[in-house]
């Protein structure tokens, strides 16, 4: 999942308690990473690499731990519950401006994690038709990029009427009760159902990164003090992980298997659909020039300025720009071995 579901709040709450209280302290110690939801396709690359042994070889004991609506990772990691979290920029850049030292390491995603769907018998073909229609969102903070994407066709939010969706929108969408839905597009079994009730030409999709304000998602993040502490074990990680993500992404069926085997509930063949659409997402920016798992200054960037400009009409929203160069960081990325930067787009 992507919601940031009120994380400014939750980490103003959390300010009363010590950052990093349970951090590894040697680098033999086990280490956790906490997934941003349950054991499914989104996470293959991690579980890829924790059954084949690549941390392992890494010299890194990990241990691979659910979340969930209740769970975050940025929380759990500022608080040192955790070593490692997965989670994207936007949660980053809003827990380093609450205090929380958080650090991405290895950035995957070069998209955003959602896309707007319309439906056409709205009268919606580009995102210039969504002036005075219903328009779906998640809220605590998702509707930011929607707003950001409005920016580029000289709308704002008094142009829409936003909506609050259920967590499957979709039933929403067939209704009419929304005009545009917002979706979690590497889920593409919870949008089966709209083949059912549209032909695909009824239906608008519509794409963050097409308007250049996209909230790019999911990457690995850690703390300074663990940068600081344990670097042998950051660089493990990122080149495990970075390895096993190549392997997912080259042969999803595999790497759905090996999903299902930690979570038996899961439908192996969603899990190969999934574990495909987390590959398309990686499939933009520096990945197409064999750069996959860097962090480039232009996304950050764009983030930071959707979260600013969310945040002037938003309290809860980011309210000042962070030291933006310390959110993130290339130097293990570099390190890692070149064979693993490189994956399978479009092959």
């Amino acid at each position: 999942m992507t919601k940031t579901h009120g994380l400014s709040a939750v980490l103003t709450a959390a300010l009363g308690v010590s950052f990093l209280a349970g951090a590894a302290t040697a680098q033999d110690d086990p280490v956790s990473m906490r997934l941003e939801w349950i054991v499914q396709g989104q996470f293959a690359g991690q579980y890829v690499a924790l059954d084949k042994g690549y941390y392992k070889d890494e010299g890194v004991d990990i241990e691979m731990l659910p979340a969930g609506s209740d769970i975050k990772p940025a929380i759990t990691v500022a608080q040192g519950s955790d070593d490692f979290g997965i989670g994207h920029p936007n949660q980053v850049i809003t827990a380093r401006s609450h205090g929380a030292p958080l650090v991405m390491v290895s950035q995957y995603g070069q998209k955003s994690a959602l896309v707007y769907i319309a439906r056409k018998d709205a009268g919606i073909e580009t995102l210039k038709d969504v002036k005075g229609k219903n328009v779906g969102s998640w809220f605590g903070g998702d509707e930011a990029e929607f707003l950001a994407m409005l920016t580029t066709v000289g709308m704002d939010a008094s142009d829409i009427t936003l909506q609050p969706e259920q967590d499957n929108p979709v039933p929403q969408l067939i209704s009419g009760q929304l005009d545009v839905i917002e979706a979690v597009r590497y889920d593409p079994a919870a949008l089966a159902i709209l083949d059912t009730k549209f032909k695909p030409d009824e239906l608008t999709w519509l794409y963050p990164e097409d308007t250049g304000m996209a909230l790019i998602n999911t990457g690995l993040f850690t703390t300074e003090k663990m940068i600081k502490e344990h670097p042998e074990q950051v660089q493990g990680v990122v080149n495990a992980t970075l390895r096993g993500w190549q392997e997912a992404i080259a042969d999803p069926e595999a790497a759905a298997k090996i999903v299902v085997k930690y979570n038996a509930e899961l439908d192996y063949d969603a899990q190969v659909a999934m574990i495909r659409e987390m590959g398309a997402m990686f499939c933009a920016g520096p990945t197409l020039d064999g750069e996959f798992g860097k962090s480039t200054d232009d996304s950050w960037q764009t983030v930071e300025d959707i979260l600013l400009s969310f945040g002037k009409t938003d309290p809860n929203g980011l309210q000042e720009g962070i030291d933006l160069p310390q959110a993130y960081t290339n130097s293990f990325w570099d390190k890692a071995p070149a064979a693993y930067k490189k994956i399978a787009c479009g092959e």
